[in-house]
């Protein structure tokens, strides 16, 4: 846990970032009363679950399917896979705020981020030489011909960072041989092959055009190389794979693209990079392209966060049967629209849009692409002509149907479900009723059935701290008091200055009244430490700076959950924020007292205390219940005696 610091450089970042505009540069929200609402990209979510708060003048994000939570430093470390001193840097840049002074990381943290960021320092320092050999260097004129053949602008070269890799084996490596500590880096980001003789190391990308594979930030986290000779093999060579670079996790282009995408709630998936570059060009920018593989889980998750349509754009129709099978078996299930496009003469779309009217056909295809679902349909149409007599034709219809069913039909969303019934009767001319009469049912694992009635052993700290029959109720009851006393001052702190009654008749303030080691739930002891300190200090506290205190995720979800219950609670009608903090204190000392009456009770009976300390114990506990107008002797009578003379 770090120390709580004033008016810094990270306050001044975190006031200066508008948490709702951050996050809408990677996905879309919408509002929902006075928060925020979208899918949350911490998981597979089908939601919306993620919610962002912005009013009481705090800001913080909190999923309500995967508990994901924190502030907009959390959601640029956590989405970014950045360390804390590179997230404060990023958002500065953002905000236009110069850091007065290098923010120190602590050892562990550095230790643990190092790799990855010198990762990217090593493409960053790639990345300037290839650009800089294109712009300058006689080795790469056939690159600039290319460039300028393929009728590329120099906007689009310098906004895709396009360079050049001289045809000579150590270009890159002679270049960097005066940093000698970019070596292992550029060795790892794999820019660099060590020598088979072991006497130095010689260059991966060599006489090639090279495309910058950059992360959702526009930093370069790999290389894609196309080659100037053509009797250079392979025609496409990229970058290996690495800490900050995984192919089926990442869309070419797609840092430029994303927010046309937003904005045109679609997104166009191309095979390479010429043609992201020439549909960017052509004015077209909601366009990416896979790295030479197929549209993969991770694509789906990223694009269906950002989008309500995807295109997939292909040259031939062999290819298009291959990703409308890839593509419904990705997308079928999720709430998103897939659709085939197919190009006019086997032309690619940097070849389309190269042509004088290439833009009008370019995009006369996109509208006319088909939904993948009916391309799917059509090709099944072709089948059952092909199936012979009414039995092949019904084994052929019950194995499409079944197909259906084992890409998640069942699962759907019930609206969803109709649409699709809806649409494959239309299609095939078949009454709704017979294909959901044919649809396999989805069989039930006796695993998950089991898993409901068997009982789960507690882990729970606290519950050994009492004997085994106050352990569950008593240590449920306790928990939701900390937790709701915790939920009023992290949401009102103010709340600190309003007097409470304790036990005794007095009325004092409620951090005079509770301290930290009061809290059994181990979680909410933490947060207790923090909360009560600054409150006994008279320091008012926003979310986001308990959130920037506690370093544990889990932490940070429960502060999440606690304001957002304290919000619902003070905000409930029929009781002021002055008497529900009342009951929530009476009801916290009440437990407490019950408590030390069960320790006192349970040390008798083992011989370690004297009947007069477990008499006073269960005498107080009654004089409680009369204030509270309990009658003692209707109290149970285990309660009242244990051989110990209570009424």
């Amino acid at each position: 846990m770090s120390i709580l610091v004033g008016q810094s450089d990270i306050d001044q970042v975190r006031d200066a970032t508008d948490l709702v505009a951050l996050i809408g540069e990677q996905l879309p929200l919408r509002p929902k009363g006075r928060e925020h609402v979208g899918l949350c990209p911490f998981h597979d979510d089908h939601g919306p679950s993620l919610t962002i708060v912005t009013h009481k003048g705090n800001a913080f994000y909190k999923c309500h399917a995967c508990g994901a939570a924190g502030d907009a430093f959390n959601f640029v470390m956590d989405y970014h896979k950045m360390t804390f001193g590179e997230a404060l840097r990023h958002l500065a840049d953002r905000a236009s705020i110069t850091l007065r002074r290098p923010h120190q990381q602590p050892a562990s943290a550095a230790k643990t981020a190092s790799s990855g960021a010198e990762l990217r320092e090593a493409n960053a320092l790639a990345a300037s030489f290839f650009r800089d050999t294109l712009k300058r260097s006689p080795d790469a004129t056939v690159a600039r011909d290319m460039i300028q053949k393929r009728g590329i602008s120099a906007q689009m070269v310098e906004a895709f960072m396009l360079g050049a890799a001289p045809k000579e084996w150590n270009g890159l490596s002679r270049f960097t041989r005066s940093k000698a500590d970019s070596i292992k880096a550029l060795i790892g980001a794999g820019l660099l092959k060590p020598r088979s003789d072991g006497q130095g190391h010689y260059d991966t990308f060599r006489n090639r055009l090279i495309f910058p594979i950059c992360d959702e930030l526009g930093r370069p986290v790999a290389f894609g190389g196309r080659t100037l000779d053509p009797d250079d093999e392979p025609k496409y060579l990229n970058s290996a794979e690495s800490a900050v670079f995984h192919k089926s996790r990442t869309l070419y282009g797609l840092h430029l693209a994303k927010r046309a995408i937003i904005e045109s709630k679609q997104a166009i998936v191309t095979e390479g990079y010429t043609d992201v570059v020439a549909c960017h060009q052509a004015g077209v920018r909601q366009v990416v392209a896979t790295l030479g593989t197929a549209l993969t889980q991770d694509h789906a998750r990223i694009l269906k966060r950002l989008c309500e349509v995807v295109v997939l754009v292909f040259d031939g129709d062999e290819a298009g049967q291959r990703a409308a099978d890839r593509a419904v078996q990705l997308f079928f299930a999720e709430p998103v629209d897939v659709k085939i496009c197919i190009l006019p003469d086997g032309l690619d779309p940097a070849d389309l849009l190269g042509q004088p009217d290439g833009p009008q056909h370019f995009r006369q295809a996109l509208g006319a692409a088909k939904d993948a679902l009916e391309y799917k349909v059509t090709r099944f149409r072709d089948e059952l002509g092909a199936a012979g007599g009414l039995s092949g034709r019904q084994r052929c219809l019950e194995r499409f149907l079944h197909d259906l069913a084992n890409l998640g039909f069942h699962a759907m969303p019930g609206v969803r479900k109709r649409l699709i019934i809806t649409q494959l009767a239309d299609l095939l001319g078949v009454r709704i009723d017979d294909i959901e009469r044919s649809l396999p049912r989805p069989q039930r694992r006796a695993s998950a059935a089991n898993q409901l009635i068997e009982p789960q052993p507690t882990s729970d700290p606290a519950a050994s701290e009492l004997p085994d029959r106050w352990a569950s109720p008593a240590v449920a009851s306790r928990r939701r008091a900390e937790h709701d006393l915790l939920g009023v001052l992290i949401y009102q702190p103010s709340l600190r200055t309003q007097p409470v009654a304790s036990d005794d008749g007095r009325h004092v303030e409620v951090t005079r009244l509770f301290q930290p080691q009061q809290f059994r739930d181990p979680a909410a002891r933490c947060i207790a430490e923090v909360v009560l300190r600054w409150l006994e200090d008279g320091h008012d506290f926003t979310v986001q700076q308990l959130m920037a205190n506690l370093q544990d995720p889990p932490l940070r979800r429960l502060v999440s959950d606690l304001y957002l219950e304290g919000e619902r609670r003070l905000g409930a009608q029929g009781q002021s924020a002055v008497e529900h903090m009342q009951e929530i204190c009476t009801t916290f000392q009440r437990l407490v007292r019950r408590e030390r009456y069960q320790q006192d009770l349970e040390a008798y009976r083992q011989g370690k205390a004297d009947v007069g300390r477990a008499e006073d114990a269960l005498r107080d506990v009654i004089e409680q219940r009369r204030r509270q107008g309990y009658i003692p002797e209707a109290m149970p009578a285990r309660v009242r005696s244990e051989k110990l003379g209570a009424p």
